[in-house]
């Protein structure tokens, strides 16, 4: 069984990160729920690049599973899963909502690339976008409009950050970008992986930004007819990613050997004055 934290609150975002902004932007009310619905998604996530053994990661979701419909009936052990089910309970989360970030660690385990657009979606969605949805559930939004921008916008976090962490991860073996859109430029999974960057590299990323800043955009403006206090924290971060995406341009791509950031003042400003 995976080692518990040493206190029942969960521990918050790190200070600085946009998730953290995002958070100061979400009603009091919410917050403790919001932390650790993100902080359970945090930790199944790690488990993807801190397990390197399939069967003890197999198992340690099997545990997480068991957590999950624990958490349900009142008897989880997580103290991240003890600090969400209040707010879960009031909501009406289920465990069946949550399980998407599993599924998306399931996916992780099973391959590590993607065929084309579609099944690299259907990954997004299956962890970020469904975390997100849970997000405009525990804020109150009881749309099926809002959750959908919200499972979006989750969409286009996730595939802002697979453009990111290019680098790192094709050093890992994993490529988060379609293979179809790899063949289409010319670019082999064995040019990423030693870091080769070259025009062909280049109009891939732009393709490939062009598709995120679509997806989050799109997003967004499905948030717009709802309360502002409501979609606060999720509009907080879709200005983060998009102002991240803009400097993932301006580097010209440079992904292959760089992590490009925003630092935290900035994050800070734009949490605070996106509309």
């Amino acid at each position: 069984m995976p080692a518990t934290d040493s206190t029942d609150a969960p521990v918050g975002p790190p200070p600085g990160s946009s998730v953290y902004y995002a958070l100061q932007r979400s009603p009091v009310p919410q917050r403790a729920g919001l932390t650790a619905l993100l902080r359970f998604h945090v930790q199944i996530r790690a488990i993807v690049t801190t397990v390197s053994d399939l069967s003890v990661a197999q198992a340690k979701l099997a545990w997480w599973d068991a957590q999950l419909r624990a958490m349900e009936s009142g008897t989880a052990e997580h103290p991240t899963l003890r600090a969400l089910a209040p707010f879960a309970q009031r909501s009406g989360l289920t465990a069946k909502a949550l399980h998407g970030v599993i599924d998306s660690v399931q996916i992780d385990l099973q391959q590590n690339r993607w065929i084309d657009r579609p099944a690299l979606l259907h990954y997004a969605r299956a962890g970020s976008g469904q975390t997100l949805r849970n997000s405009a559930i525990l804020l109150g939004l009881d749309s099926e409009a809002a959750q959908a921008s919200a499972e979006q916008l989750g969409m286009g976090l996730r595939l802002i950050s697979c453009i990111r962490h290019l680098g790192r991860d094709a050093a890992q073996g994993r490529i988060y970008l379609p293979l179809d859109a790899l063949q289409r430029h010319g670019i082999t999974a064995a040019q990423l992986q030693q870091r080769r960057m070259d025009a062909g590299v280049a109009a891939l990323l732009a393709e490939q930004s062009a598709l995120a800043r679509q997806t989050l955009e799109q997003a967004l403006a499905g948030l717009a007819p709802f309360a502002r206090r409501q979609t606060a924290p999720l509009r907080a971060l879709g200005a983060m990613a998009l102002a991240l995406l803009r400097e993932i341009e301006r580097s010209d791509y440079a992904v292959l050997h760089q992590r490009i950031s925003l630092t935290p003042l900035r994050k800070l400003w734009i949490s605070r004055t996106c509309r």
